[in-house]
């Protein structure tokens, strides 16, 4: 098995060289799942060490990939290794998640960290990362654009029934590619302390 540091980012990821930008956000949210300091799964595989530095190749292919300027930069520099990786696996004709606008290249716009909890802020961040409009979500998901938008504003007081918002931060979450139980829960969690205050 080869050493994470001789793997490529798509190797990293367990993606294919042609995978979506919602492929890749789905498989990073896996593999940080599976390298989780608490993962019992990896805990006798790897040393501590080892599962820090897989972490932060995980990171690291993430935000490369994510990044259409830096994953072209990417692609190009590795071509031969990722042309074998092609001719390897079996051709995949790659089902865009609709017209994207241009991926924007933010420095404003943190990397995906382990601290990071789903709230309004954190769900539009991941959404612009991935150059997905709200329009596009809202079509995907029957929810209207308002609602969206005032779910990433975080305004609270504005915001449907919990029993519909429930359905709608699961509709969202799926169609970005993350973890619906995590994203309903911790954005649940932010709306109830901020009812608090």
């Amino acid at each position: 098995m080869k050493g994470i540091d001789e793997q490529t980012y798509y190797e990293i990821l367990e993606v294919s060289p042609t995978a979506t930008p919602k492929e890749i956000q789905r498989a990073y949210e896996h593999a940080k799942e599976t390298f989780h300091t608490d993962s019992l799964a990896v805990y006798s595989l790897f040393t501590g060490h080892e599962i820090q530095e897989i972490q932060v190749a995980i990171e690291e292919a993430y935000r490369v990939l994510m990044d259409e300027e830096l994953r072209k930069g990417y692609d190009q520099s590795h071509h031969q290794i990722l042309g074998q990786q092609k001719l390897e696996k079996p051709p995949e004709i790659p089902v865009p998640f609709r017209e994207k606008k241009p991926l924007v290249a933010s420095a404003d716009v943190p990397v995906h960290v382990e601290e990071e909890i789903y709230r309004g802020k954190t769900l539009r961040q991941i959404r612009e990362r991935m150059g997905i409009d709200l329009e596009t979500i809202a079509e995907e998901t029957r929810i209207n654009p308002k609602t969206l938008e005032l779910i990433e504003e975080e305004e609270f007081e504005k915001l449907p029934p919990l029993v519909y918002l429930k359905g709608f931060l699961r509709g969202y979450a799926q169609s970005l590619g993350l973890n619906p139980h995590k994203v309903v829960d911790e954005y649940l969690h932010v709306f109830g302390e901020e009812k608090k205050k």
